[in-house]
C-alpha cells in the first residue's frame, strides 16, 4: 500500500509537471503569434504617431486625395493636420497643411522615414524641418516652396 502511495505521489506529480509544461508552451505560442506582420506595422505607426505628438504634431502619410488638394507632384511626405499648441512644433512655425518632406536635410518619403528620423533628432535637439507648403492664395509668398523650421533644443 505504501508503496502504491509513493508511485500514485510520483504520478501526479509529474503530471502536475507535464500541465505545467504545457501551459508554458501554450503561452509561448500565444507570444509568438501576438505579434503577428500587421500588428507589428500597426504598433510600429502608432509609435510614430505618438513620436509626432510629442513633437506638437498631429500627422499622416500623404495620400492620393491629400497630393490632389495640396497640389503636390507626388504622394510623398508627411502630412501635418494639426499642430498642437506650445509645443516645439508650433515654436518652429510649422503651419497645419504642410507637408514634412525633409527632417536635418535628409528626406521623408513617407511615415516610416519619419518616425526614423524623428526618433534621432529629437534626443540631439536643434534640427531642421524641411516643409512644402502648399500652393493657394492665402499662403502668398509661401506656396509651392519648401521651407525650412528651425527647431531649437529646450532646455528647463
Amino acid at each position: 500500500m505504501r508503496y502504491l502511495r509513493i508511485v500514485l505521489s510520483g504520478v501526479i506529480v509529474l503530471g502536475m509537471v507535464g500541465l505545467a509544461q504545457a501551459a508554458s508552451d501554450a503561452t509561448t505560442d500565444k507570444k509568438s503569434v501576438a505579434l503577428t506582420p500587421d500588428k507589428a506595422a500597426d504598433k510600429k505607426q502608432k509609435d510614430i504617431i505618438a513620436m509626432a505628438e510629442e513633437f506638437g504634431l498631429i500627422v499622416g502619410p500623404v495620400t492620393e486625395d491629400i497630393r490632389k488638394e495640396l497640389n503636390l507632384r507626388s504622394a510623398e511626405g508627411v502630412a501635418v493636420f494639426e499642430v498642437i499648441g506650445d509645443s516645439l512644433a508650433e515654436l518652429a512655425g510649422i503651419k497645419v497643411g504642410a507637408v514634412i518632406a525633409e527632417i536635418n536635410k535628409k528626406p521623408v518619403h513617407n511615415l516610416e522615414d519619419f518616425g526614423r528620423l524623428m526618433a534621432e533628432v529629437l534626443r540631439e535637439g536643434n534640427f531642421t524641418i524641411g516643409t512644402w507648403e502648399p500652393t493657394n492664395p492665402e499662403n502668398q509668398g509661401q506656396g509651392g516652396q519648401l521651407n525650412f523650421h528651425f527647431v531649437p533644443k529646450r532646455t528647463d
